[in-house]
């Protein structure tokens, strides 16, 4: 009997020890990424890669502890596609790659990496242009760029003609450039397609986004537009407040 309870006590001892080894390089990982000791962090990333080859959040350290330890920025884009490369291999899920290279990228105040990222990404694999267009688009956004803005939103038409989610998004970066009677052409294409919003889905996105540009128009002295727009927002959803508006109107 004691000698069934010492192989016990030694199995779980040698069963424990791999997984304490495994946190103690998570923790060093981490400590090292808080502290900014970027080559350190880098290579325990690494580490923590070959023992968990499908986890998102190593890889999204590990590719911007690479951009931060790099002053050369070629170098950094060589690793950061050779883990790109690595994580698609392991299956790891593209959008949730990007999503958190770009959430580590501005945690860290540097942007800039996921940009570069993104775009390097694109270069290598261009079966993932359309993912890329798409994220930068959001991140462009985000920054108020209204001609990175109008330049993927073209972009995603391009694939996608008469999507309003991307129309209303090329019309957004007409408006931040100035050009409203442009922005108020593409709003009104999309209320010139009765189908458009349930065709593409989202339809409360799209119907909010519809009445914000009705509400737009009416602020920037163009009426006629604005009535147009709303019209259509009623049709697709009545409301006693667009029914007010468009009395006034």
């Amino acid at each position: 009997m004691r000698r069934i309870i010492i192989m016990t006590l030694l199995s779980l001892l040698l069963g424990a020890a791999p997984a304490a080894a495994a946190d103690a390089v998570e923790q060093k990982a981490a400590r090292h990424y808080r502290a900014g000791e970027w080559a350190n962090a880098a290579a325990m990333y690494g580490l923590l890669i070959d023992r968990h080859p499908q986890r998102t959040d190593c890889y999204a350290r590990a590719i911007t502890s690479a951009a931060m330890r790099d002053s050369l920025r070629p170098a950094a884009v060589t690793e950061q596609m050779m883990l790109l490369h690595r994580a698609l291999r392991a299956g790891v899920p593209v959008d949730s790659l990007i999503i958190s290279v770009g959430r580590e990228s501005i945690a860290l105040g540097h942007a800039g990496i996921y940009e570069r990222f993104l775009k390097a990404a694109a270069e290598s694999e261009p079966w993932m242009s359309r993912i890329v267009d798409a994220a930068l688009l959001r991140y462009y956004t985000a920054r108020r760029d209204p001609q990175a803005i109008e330049r993927y939103a073209r972009a995603m038409l391009a694939g996608q003609p008469g999507a309003p989610a991307w129309l209303f998004a090329l019309a957004d970066g007409q408006l931040g450039q100035g050009d409203i009677d442009a922005a108020a052409r593409t709003w009104l294409e999309i209320a010139s397609d009765s189908a458009a919003v349930r065709r593409y889905g989202a339809p409360t996105l799209e119907w909010r986004s519809m009445v914000d540009a009705g509400l737009a128009l009416r602020a920037l002295g163009r009426p006629d537009s604005a009535a147009t727009l709303l019209r259509r927002a009623c049709d697709l959803r009545p409301t006693p407040y667009l029914k007010r508006l468009l009395l006034d109107l």
